[in-house]
């Protein structure tokens, strides 16, 4: 079987011949009038007639041959990589891949759900992915398009500032006897120099947004095109191959973001005019106020629940705690090391790859919760006496700063950007990560000793007690 032609060449060869495959493979140049996009070749009407008897080609996509813009790229891989003569007609849903029917046996012979590619993509355009990707495309086009207004503006304002500065320093020189001459030309150059700085910055900046710009809008003009002319298939391959473009899209935009200043310069004309100084110039620089909250992409399409039963439990390993400690509550970080609270006494303990004692941290009073912040060096634990939370540092094993929250805290968990403490009569307080309050929220009236908040449902899991006088 020989290499399989990529979708991009044989649109490509559609541009300079317009001939029938299948009567070209038979010696014959007759015109073709359709394409199949499943089978990748050009049909004449006598083919189109041909193609349409056979059962196995019913459910494959035949389109205007001149309906092809062939200006709109298609990039969806239909070969696999592993397998270069094997086309992608598969789909895994235990690992949300295509692939192909030489990967089953090594790769997937033990998944659930490997169900054929004509099953996987049905009604693809009507599915989660297709419209989370397109959203995603959207939300991230329309976020770009808004920074890049923000940059040109910021532009035009520095712009207009330097005239208005360079007339405030013109008044002033007028003021002034011609020794002043060497001063005026030093603050002209440096706000020359800091026009220059600030504008090669935001002009970079602002390339780096239209390139990346400009990639999703060809993503979303293929993904378009493939909506009204491709096929499922290739609607399916496209979608998979773009949420990792989109992710990393993502953190490029967000760092773009935060990457992103407004910058303004200011002329601070001195009322007491020395000979020597006659004013200078200061520049603010604050975080670019725009905002993109990512959208998670889901996986599938297809909503199969899998299931899988737990048998048996096996033991692994057994930790020898320290005498008389007795557990509240426990956490690993990412380098593997068990952290525990026990209400005994004031400490956080440390433990090496989840079963050897490592180290202890001395807190003010006696802890309840901790929690690992996800993707940081950092953990939190809650002092419910002192109404406090204590940040500690996992790198260093050390103190890093304590958050008065205002009430008895006990369950604590955390995203990567928010912390979430719950404790005396149903209350949950928000805080960002350097433990600013955001948010207050009620929980009925029972005192909350557990805390988890579960992402993929947006809502929080409570251990809560009623009885007020239990560790109160």
């Amino acid at each position: 079987m020989g290499v399989i032609p990529r979708t991009a060449d044989i649109i490509t060869e559609m541009a300079t011949a317009s001939f029938c495959d299948p009567c070209t493979k038979a010696n014959l140049s007759v015109s073709a009038t359709r394409y199949c996009s499943d089978c990748e070749e050009r049909l004449c009407p006598a083919c189109v007639e041909s193609h349409a008897r056979f059962k196995a080609f019913t459910s494959h996509h035949v389109i205007d041959l001149s309906s092809i813009d062939l200006n709109i790229p298609v990039s969806a891989k239909k070969i696999c990589n592993l397998h270069p003569d094997m086309l992608l007609d598969y789909y895994c849903t235990d690992h949300g891949i295509v692939c192909c029917r030489a990967c089953i046996p090594k790769e997937h012979r033990k998944c659930e759900k490997v169900l054929p590619l004509e099953h996987a993509s049905k009604d693809v355009k009507k599915s989660a992915l297709f419209t989370d990707v397109m959203q995603d495309i959207n939300q991230l086009i329309t976020t770009l398009k808004i920074l890049q207004d923000n940059r040109e503006s910021n532009l035009q304002r520095l712009s207009k500032t330097k005239s208005v500065i360079t007339e405030q320093i013109s008044e002033v020189k007028s003021r002034l006897l011609k020794q002043i001459d060497d001063l005026e030309r030093d603050l002209q150059t440096e706000l020359s120099s800091l026009q220059r700085k600030h504008e090669t910055e935001i002009n970079m900046q602002k390339e780096e947004i239209t390139k990346v710009l400009n990639s999703l809008k060809t993503k979303q003009k293929e993904i378009d095109f493939l909506k009204d002319h491709g096929s499922n298939n290739q609607i399916f391959h496209a979608l998979h191959q773009h949420v990792s473009s989109i992710k990393s899209a993502e953190v490029n935009v967000q760092k773009m973001i935060s990457s992103s200043h407004e910058i303004d310069i200011a002329f601070d004309a001195k009322k007491a005019i020395r000979i020597d100084l006659f004013g200078q110039l200061s520049e603010t620089v604050k975080p670019c106020q725009i905002q993109y909250n990512s959208k998670k992409i889901q996986q599938a399409q297809i909503m199969i629940e899998q299931i899988k039963c737990i048998v048996k439990f096996d033991k692994d390993t057994e930790l020898k705690l320290k005498a008389g400690l007795n557990i509240y509550d426990l956490s690993i970080t990412d380098n593997n090391k068990l952290l525990l609270t026990g209400w005994s006494d004031s400490k956080l303990y440390v433990y090496r790859d989840c079963n050897i004692y490592e180290t202890e941290i001395i807190l003010s009073s006696n802890p309840y919760g901790v929690v690992v912040i996800p993707g940081t060096d950092r953990t939190s634990v809650t002092l419910p006496d002192e109404k406090s939370i204590q940040f500690i540092n996992t790198t260093k094993m050390t103190k890093d700063g304590k958050v008065d929250v205002g009430f008895k805290s006990y369950g604590i968990t955390a995203q990567r950007e928010r912390v979430y403490v719950g404790g005396m009569n149903g209350t949950i307080k928000t805080l960002d990560t350097n433990g600013n309050i955001l948010k207050t929220i009620k929980q009925g009236s029972g005192n909350i000793y557990f805390l988890v908040y579960d992402d993929s449902q947006e809502q929080f899991l409570l251990g809560v007690i009623t009885n007020s006088n239990v560790l109160n």
